[in-house]
C-alpha cells in the first residue's frame, strides 16, 4: 500500500471513528426521548423487519435507477437524510430550530455538495441513525442483525452484484449516501464529471496496480455510510444494555466494539481481490469479535 492511499485508508478510519464517538455523545440526549424504531427492544424479530426495509428500499432505488427516475431517488434520499438531521437536531433544540437545522442541510446537499459538505452531513446522519436504532435493540437482536447484514453484504456484493450497480447509480447522482475523501488538495465533488461516466470500483482497498480503479480516473475514493452505520449499532447497544463505565461513560464490552471495528477495517483496506469489496463482512466480524472480548474482560454475559 503506498503511502498516499494509507492516508486515505486512515482518512476513512476517521471518519468511522467520529460517527461512533459522536453517535455516543448523542444517545443520553436521544434516550431522553421514547421514539424508538422498535416496540420492544429485545425482539428477535428486530433484525428481519430491518433486513425487510433494507430490502425495500434497495428494491425501490434499483428499480428508479433502472428507470432512469433520477429525480426520484434524489427527492428520495434527500428526504431521508432531512429527517435523521431532524431527528437528530431535535434531541437537542426546540423542533422549529431542529425544522430549520434539517431545511438548511438538505439546503446545503442540494445546491453545494462538495465533499466537506457531504462529509459533514453524513458524520451526523450516520451517528443519529447509529443512535436510534442502537437504542431500538438490545446486544441479542443487534447481534443477529451484524450477523445478517454480513451474510448479505457478501452475496450482494460477490454474487448478485445488485448492491455494486446500486452505488454506482448512487455516486453518478452525486447523492450524499457515501462518505467522500480526495485523492488530491483542490478535488471538488461538485465538479467531478469522472464518476459520470466511469464505473470503477469506489473502495481503496481495490486501489492496487492492475486494477481498474488504479488507473486514476477518479479524483476521490468513497465509503457507504452502511458500513460506519451497522457497526456502530452494535456499540450504542452494548453501551446502553450494560452498566455504564470504563472510560468516559463507554463501558468495555463498547469500547471493545469500537476497537474491534477498527481492526476489521484495517483488514478490509489491507485486502484487495482487484474487485469491489463487501465492507461488512470484515467490519460486522471485527465489531462483534471485538464485543465478545470486551464483554469476557468486563465480566459479563452477552447471552
Amino acid at each position: 500500500m503506498s503511502d498516499s492511499l494509507r492516508i486515505q485508508s486512515l482518512s476513512m478510519l476517521f471518519l468511522v471513528m467520529a460517527v461512533q464517538i459522536l453517535a455516543l455523545a448523542v444517545t443520553p440526549a436521544m434516550s431522553v426521548s421514547q421514539e424508538r424504531v422498535f416496540e420492544d427492544p429485545t425482539s428477535a424479530a428486530n433484525p428481519i423487519y430491518y433486513m425487510l426495509l433494507i430490502l425495500a428500499f434497495t428494491a425501490l432505488l434499483l428499480l428508479a435507477i433502472k428507470k432512469n427516475l433520477s429525480w426520484l431517488v434524489s427527492g428520495f434520499i434527500q428526504i431521508a437524510i432531512a429527517s435523521s438531521i431532524y431527528y437528530l437536531a431535535v434531541a437537542f433544540l426546540p423542533p422549529i430550530y431542529a425544522l430549520l437545522a434539517a431545511a438548511g442541510g438538505l439546503l446545503l446537499v442540494r445546491y453545494y455538495p462538495e465533499w466537506y459538505v457531504i462529509d459533514g452531513l453524513g458524520i451526523a446522519v450516520s451517528a443519529g441513525i447509529s443512535s436510534l436504532f442502537g437504542l431500538s435493540m438490545t446486544v441479542i437482536p443487534a447481534l443477529i442483525l451484524l450477523v445478517i447484514l454480513a451474510a448479505y453484504d457478501a452475496i450482494s456484493v460477490y454474487k448478485t452484484r445488485h448492491m455494486v450497480s446500486l452505488a454506482e447509480g448512487v455516486l453518478k447522482m452525486k447523492a450524499p449516501l457515501l462518505f467522500v475523501v480526495p485523492k488530491s488538495r483542490g478535488y471538488s465533488f461538485r465538479r467531478d464529471q469522472s464518476i459520470l461516466s466511469s464505473s470503477d470500483q469506489t473502495s481503496p482497498a481495490d486501489e492496487k496496480p492492475g486494477s481498474r480503479a488504479s488507473s486514476g480516473k477518479r479524483g476521490a475514493y468513497f465509503l457507504g455510510l452502511g458500513d460506519a452505520i451497522i457497526p456502530t449499532i452494535l456499540v450504542i447497544s452494548a453501551n446502553t444494555t450494560f452498566p455504564p463505565g470504563g472510560i468516559l461513560g463507554v463501558n468495555i464490552p463498547a469500547l471493545g466494539a469500537m476497537l474491534g471495528t477498527y481492526l476489521g477495517f484495517l483488514l478490509l483496506m489491507s485486502t484487495s481481490r482487484g474487485r469491489p469489496q463487501a465492507g461488512l463482512p470484515f467490519l460486522n466480524s471485527g465489531v462483534i469479535l471485538g464485543f465478545l472480548a470486551g464483554c469476557a474482560l468486563a465480566g459479563v454475559s452477552p447471552f
